[in-house]
């Protein structure tokens, strides 16, 4: 198995790609990854690159990901699961996108099996899309994004850092074409 870990903070456009990667391999949820604790399955499959493709989360509201799993836990549980398989896994969300933990410690022996992928977006534009994702709900309360978002912004960036500094392999993803990013570096990881 190799995989493909998207980061960025909110706004950035992660799951936006995920979704765009769900329709162009007919990723549908599969079953056979419930959490015995939820009824929804977290993980997506579909056909990419004539091999199975997997992506990990729900993608049944505005946010998925990784965000909808219940734990870091669960999303290296099934990391774990999915390891010997034949095949690519992506997986995003804000909750990993900050730091390497539990994550990045299940993917560690992966080597150049799995790239971390960090999301280029400029902060004011992350702020722009959560401004207007807020107004599309109708949530017109005053929104600060110095509360959260500039703090996780910042905390992505030292996520990045971390990553290269313990030898992962990280690559830049170009926000003004990040599903084409992505595809390309698919494309690579799934040929290497």
């Amino acid at each position: 198995m190799k995989a493909f870990n998207l980061r960025g903070t909110n706004g950035s456009g992660k799951t936006y790609v995920a979704r765009k990667l769900i329709e162009l391999s007919g990723a549908k949820p599969d079953k056979e990854f419930c959490h015995p604790k939820m009824k929804k399955p977290f993980v997506y499959q579909g056909v990419m690159f004539d091999k199975p493709f997997y992506i990990l989360g729900s993608y049944e509201t505005q946010c998925g990901g990784c965000d909808t799993i219940p734990s870091v836990a669960i999303v290296a549980e099934l990391l774990g699961k999915l390891r010997d398989r034949r095949g690519i896994v992506f997986y995003e969300g804000l909750m990993i996108s900050h730091m390497i933990g539990t994550v990045g410690n299940a993917v560690r022996d992966w080597g150049t099996d799995h790239i971390m992928g960090f999301l280029n977006t400029p902060l004011e534009t992350c702020i722009a899309r959560v401004r207007a994702r807020r107004l599309e709900k109708g949530n017109d309360k005053p929104f600060d994004p110095t509360k959260t978002l500039v703090g996780d912004y910042k905390a992505v960036q030292g996520a990045k850092k971390n990553a290269i500094a313990q030898g992962f392999v990280v690559k830049v993803v170009d926000h003004t074409c990040a599903v084409d990013d992505v595809l390309h570096m698919l494309e690579v990881l799934n040929a290497d």
